[in-house]
């Protein structure tokens, strides 16, 4: 592929072309489609290019890869925003993160004063939209201590295996790692990070060009790793997810969930309308897991685990 950026007019004009949602990343294929949202594009890109499959065989492991790809993706991006723009601890994060972006956006220009001045504005337009994750004083130590719980649980689940589901990439690999990656180039969560779960560090750098080592892993062998993950920060998820479609659904300007005795509290805006939005298409998936025995043995993790009621829930969230 050919990576593009948006370093001037005529490519900010070429992008909107393309970009129906004010979402990153934006995909234009050889024959002229415009894709967005990571999940869609993912798929997308699976459909044609199945060979060698992100997806690992089973229904039971194929579905809990794209519950932990939609938990990386629709939570992860709290701890990302949080630690880089809204913690207490987050002043260096922003500043070098603000600079480097505006270099990229200055790229080709010798201008080192418009440099700076990109900088300043873009860091100040970003510090005040703490509301599209949440992100408040009530709500930080919520989003710290999941960031810090999640790196420890996927550090021993990653000290004998390179990848989630064993000895390739998986979906679930790319939607958290494409949060953690950002993460572990920043100051804060990078050095959280490093300190506290080298193999995640790790992990992260393998993951910005993968290489299948061999094969997927059966469940039984990464359940023992991988249910404790599911059983606290997923359930954490879903139990906000839920809510916020609730919220949605009723026309409430903000709500307040408890999440396992941590009460968390935000404003309802536009960009929870997603959230809402890949709710639902994450029920979808689960409903259309077919019945049987692996249907079964997967309602038994997901009940073990307290996420079943959450994902059949029948909460339908406002129109998009």
């Amino acid at each position: 592929h050919e990576w593009l950026v948006r370093n001037s007019a005529e490519r900010m004009q070429e992008h909107q072309k393309y970009a129906k949602l004010p979402l990153v990343p934006t995909l234009v294929t050889p024959d002229g489609e415009g894709l967005q949202d990571s999940t869609p594009i993912m798929e997308e890109m699976e459909k044609r290019f199945p060979e060698r499959s992100i997806h690992p065989p089973g229904a039971v492991s194929k579905f809990i890869s794209e519950l932990l790809e939609e938990f990386g993706d629709e939570w992860g991006n709290k701890w990302m925003m949080h630690l880089r723009w809204y913690s207490s601890s987050s002043a260096l994060s922003s500043e070098v993160f603000a600079r480097r972006a505006a270099a990229e956006f200055c790229s080709g220009s010798p201008d080192a004063d418009a440099m700076t001045a990109v900088a300043k504005s873009f860091k100040e337009r970003m510090q005040q939209r703490s509301f599209t994750v949440g992100s408040n004083s009530t709500t930080a130590p919520i989003i710290e201590k999941s960031y810090m719980e999640t790196l420890q649980l996927l550090e021993k689940h990653l000290s004998d295996r390179p990848f989630l589901f064993g000895q390739s990439p998986a979906l679930a690999d790319f939607g958290l790692s494409g949060q953690l990656l950002q993460c572990f180039g920043d100051v804060l969560a990078g050095e959280l990070m490093r300190m506290h779960a080298p193999r995640v560090a790790l992990w992260c750098e393998v993951m910005a060009n993968p290489q299948p080592e061999g094969d997927f892993e059966e469940w039984k062998t990464l359940a023992p790793t991988l249910e404790p993950l599911i059983a606290s920060q997923v359930k954490l998820f879903l139990r906000w997810s839920d809510a916020n479609a609730k919220a949605l659904q009723s026309g409430q300007k903000d709500f307040v969930v408890d999440l396992g005795g941590q009460m968390w509290s935000q404003s309802v805006g536009g960009p929870q309308r997603y959230h809402a939005k890949s709710l639902k298409e994450l029920r979808r998936k689960f409903a259309a897991v077919p019945s049987g025995a692996e249907r079964q043995e997967l309602e038994a993790i997901l009940q073990r685990c307290g996420c079943l009621e959450l994902l059949t829930a029948e909460a339908e969230p406002a129109k998009l």
